[in-house]
């Protein structure tokens, strides 16, 4: 077992990254790339009712963080496997698993895994969902039409082996991930989705399917992400993913938006987190960590 997998949460990378080519063929003519799922499946289904509607032909990427908040990791893992087989990166929230596996010593007992964790996600994996997940690369680098796409989650990235906090804004995030040696990055992480471009080449995050974070607080005031000018406005809670096609000689890269779902979280007393953290998470994109608590 490599160090990736003994990796934690918020702790620097001993490895380097691992990478996956993919070359796409010239007849693709739009890619998705769908991020922070975190095992709620209502989401996904509003991802393929709006694959339904295209008539053309696409791929789909997925960039990370399957597990953590809903409690559907069987479902979405399944979801994953059919919709991006060989196109799917590993997030922050895809490895407490593994070093809990590999018999590290401060985990939480199984007594106090909840549905809704990365480690209750784990109890409802079968050994196959597993090793898919185990074997995720960090990065894609997509050749398409001539262009060069770089796919990353967004904790890490070649350059630098810190840790990026979900906090970080997009000013930061352009300083850690644009790459004017392709054509587009796309990250994922912060939950906040942006396209933002640079001397020719593209910065964009997919915000997450499932939980977006437009503003978020601590225990002081509250951090407002809708900055005047940036991709998404302040008129509501929208999860969303990117939508990528040729624009001429440039890519074009828009931000699909759609609202999130919640009814079924209410029938559910014992999860991690509140329901009123959890309504204000999906309903208004606002993320109190002072009302998290354990449900």
């Amino acid at each position: 077992m490599n160090d990736r997998l003994h990796w934690r949460p918020g702790k620097p990378r001993a490895w380097e990254i691992e990478s996956q080519e993919i070359e796409l063929d010239d007849f693709i003519e739009r890619i998705i790339v769908v991020s922070d799922l975190h095992a709620y499946r209502e989401p996904l289904a509003a991802v393929d009712a709006y694959l339904d509607t295209l008539n053309e032909a696409y791929r789909v990427v997925v960039n990370g963080d399957l597990f953590e908040g809903g409690v559907d990791a069987p479902t979405t893992i399944d979801w994953v496997r059919a919709r991006a087989s060989g196109r799917t990166t590993w997030g922050n929230h895809d490895s407490r698993i593994f070093a809990y596996l590999a018999q590290e010593t401060d985990q939480d007992p199984p007594s106090q895994w909840k549905q809704d964790g990365e480690l209750g996600s784990y109890k409802t994996l079968s050994a196959e969902q597993l090793e898919f997940v185990a074997e995720l690369p960090d990065q894609l680098m997509i050749r398409w039409r001539g262009r060069t796409i770089r796919i990353l989650h967004g904790h890490q990235n070649p350059g630098n082996p810190g840790y990026t906090p979900w906090m970080a804004t997009p000013d930061q995030l352009m300083e850690l991930f644009h790459d004017s040696q392709v054509d587009l990055t796309a990250i994922g992480h912060t939950h906040y989705p942006f396209v933002r471009q640079r001397g020719g080449s593209l910065l964009a995050n997919s915000g997450s399917v499932a939980t977006p974070i437009y503003r978020w607080r601590d225990t002081g005031p509250i951090h407002d992400r809708c900055a005047d000018g940036d991709s998404v406005s302040d008129d509501g809670a929208y999860s969303s993913f990117l939508s990528i096609k040729q624009g001429g000689e440039a890519l074009a890269v828009e931000i699909v938006r759609f609202n999130g779902l919640l009814d079924r979280y209410t029938h559910y007393s014992d999860l991690n987190m509140l329901m009123l953290a959890r309504r204000e998470l999906i309903l208004n994109a606002f993320l109190d960590l002072k009302k998290m608590g354990r449900g």
